[in-house]
């Protein structure tokens, strides 16, 4: 950690290691380590609900964007959407083009990677369409969600500290917009453009906008009270109804895929697991001091933290595949070998392009 950021109040350090554990969890979802033939459908519909990681970033990022813009008495939004784009877009542009580069060469079928499906890609608008939507990175659809936050944050602000009650309001309006868009487009049949209501409830901002709120609302809580509140047990307190969570989602999977595809299932997912256990969790880690604090605030999970983005990114795609096929099966190795390679795109690419690019146009 650089003596800047030990001096930044915007910077956490607990909440940059978390980002890590978040990207694990993702990973966690896509390679199962625990089948049912071995581990029985328990432990293995557990850990197939691990996408709720995406669901910790969501509202991670309500936080901060909240808790460093809100009251901003010297906002830029010219800054605020370099610093935004700074920090997102240049990774995935160069991965994507890299992954389309990939899937060109490796596949007589080119029609498959056309430069329609490209440009949906390149612009995050494959984020509205169920037939695109798991193209390119294809756990990149989460970034359409956050884009959207990051473009609409300037506004909501505005509104919230107009009126309070706004936290409340804004995001229902929100997802009743998102119902209204599904009954306009659902019936066009235009490759899957808001494709039906459990489409946007889970992977659209219009859906998911909960989280966020979730997280502003905590950072204008924590703004006002970090002082004056003190708490003992919040961390352990958001470990354990994130964990019941899990189980709760495992449970009301029934004969679904995962526990997000039934309308409990959102709920949990989309409103009592950001409420009840990540903002938990989250005050805990910026006011209690504990060992799961320590840990996630050490050198090693920030800088884990700091370059979950690229394991977000490359953790499933043509560099995990060309990893499994042509160097090692094995799932821990696997892992390992996304880390390195992770901090080494960040050392070598992501921060210099960061930096670079908020140097030359702030």
């Amino acid at each position: 950690m650089t003596d800047l950021e030990k001096n930044n109040q915007n910077y956490f350090p607990a909440l940059t290691g978390v980002r890590a554990i978040a990207a694990y969890m993702v990973f966690f979802h896509h390679f199962n380590p625990f089948s049912k033939q071995v581990y029985g459908n328990t432990l293995h519909n557990f850990f197939n609900e691990m996408y709720v990681g995406v669901t910790v970033f969501f509202v991670l990022s309500g936080f901060l964007i909240g808790y460093r813009y809100i009251d901003s008495k010297h906002f830029s939004f010219k800054n605020y959407l370099v610093n935004r784009i700074a920090r997102i877009y240049p990774m995935y542009f160069l991965l994507t083009i890299f992954t389309f580069i990939v899937f060109y060469f490796s596949t007589d079928d080119h029609s498959l990677f056309s430069i329609k499906v490209f440009l949906l890609n390149i612009t995050f608008l494959r984020g509205f369409f169920l037939d695109f939507v798991f193209t390119g990175i294809s756990q990149g659809w989460s970034l359409t969600v956050e884009e959207m936050f990051y473009f609409s944050a300037p506004v909501l602000f505005i509104l919230i500290r107009k009126h309070k009650y706004n936290l409340v309001l804004l995001p229902v309006l929100i997802l009743l917009s998102g119902f209204v868009l599904v009954n306009i487009f659902s019936q066009k049949h235009i490759s899957g453009l808001f494709d039906s209501n459990l489409f946007m409830l889970n992977y659209t901002f219009f859906g998911r906008c909960a989280e966020f709120f979730i997280g502003i609302a905590l950072a204008l809580f924590y703004k006002q009270n970090r002082e004056r509140i003190k708490t003992t047990y919040a961390t352990y307190t958001g470990v354990t109804v994130i964990l019941i969570c899990l189980f709760a989602l495992s449970y009301l999977k029934g004969d679904f895929k995962y526990g997000v595809m039934d309308l409990y299932g959102i709920l949990v997912n989309n409103l009592l697991l950001p409420f009840f256990g990540i903002a938990f969790l989250f005050w805990g880690l910026l006011t209690e001091k504990t060992f799961v604090q320590k840990i996630l605030g050490s050198r090693l999970f920030v800088l884990l933290g700091k370059s979950s983005y690229i394991f977000y990114l490359i953790h499933l795609g043509v560099i995990e595949v060309f990893i499994s096929n042509k160097i090692t099966s094995h799932f821990v190795l696997i892992f390992i070998l996304i880390n390195i390679v992770s901090i080494l795109l960040f050392k070598i690419i992501e921060e210099p392009l960061n930096k670079f690019i908020r140097r030359k146009l702030t």
